[in-house]
């Protein structure tokens, strides 16, 4: 009886140690190569752009509509580290965003500067789901002033051909 039980006794706990040792391979593998989709990210770029030549390149494509405008904006701010974009609020079409401290963009950014933070940031503010207009309030300096700005702002604009389709 003895010389039966001591096989099966072997089998069952060689059964047990490889059926851990295979979830623990499993739980390792996750872990080590996480699946990561836009949506799982709080910081997103959809598009780069050179307001001097009117040129803009999509470099991510949001294959659905981004329902959450924050995500964008903490993109703005990680590119532009000189200027922290806030959310003020959204109202019906409308994203209404403020600066931390403006006086980067209307007073030291110069003329360029000012126009390539604002269409940067508003190419990429329009991506957000139900956005047609992006609002920017601050006081005016020398070089930029609040203004509403659309996607029709951008009807002259060149799409870069290496733009990710």
């Amino acid at each position: 009886m003895i010389k039966l039980l001591t096989p099966a006794a072997c089998f069952v706990l060689l059964l047990g140690c490889n059926n851990e040792a295979t979830e623990e391979k499993k739980a390792a593998e996750e872990a080590a190569a996480p699946v990561q989709q836009w949506f799982a990210t709080d910081t997103i770029i959809a598009w780069d752009c050179n307001a001097d030549d009117k040129q803009r390149k999509r470099i991510f494509n949001t294959s659905d509509s981004v329902p959450f405008a924050q995500a964008f904006i903490n993109g703005i701010n990680k590119t532009y580290g000189e200027i922290k974009m806030k959310l003020d609020h959204i109202s019906a079409d409308t994203l209404y965003v403020t600066f931390e401290k403006s006086d980067w963009l209307t007073d030291r950014a110069g003329n360029a500067g000012a126009a390539q933070y604002l269409s940067f940031a508003t190419l990429n503010l329009l991506e957000t789901k139900g956005i047609h207009y992006v609002t920017y309030v601050f006081t005016a300096g020398a070089h930029a002033r609040p203004a509403t700005w659309n996607r029709t702002d951008f009807n002259d604009w060149k799409t870069d051909s290496s733009s990710v389709q």
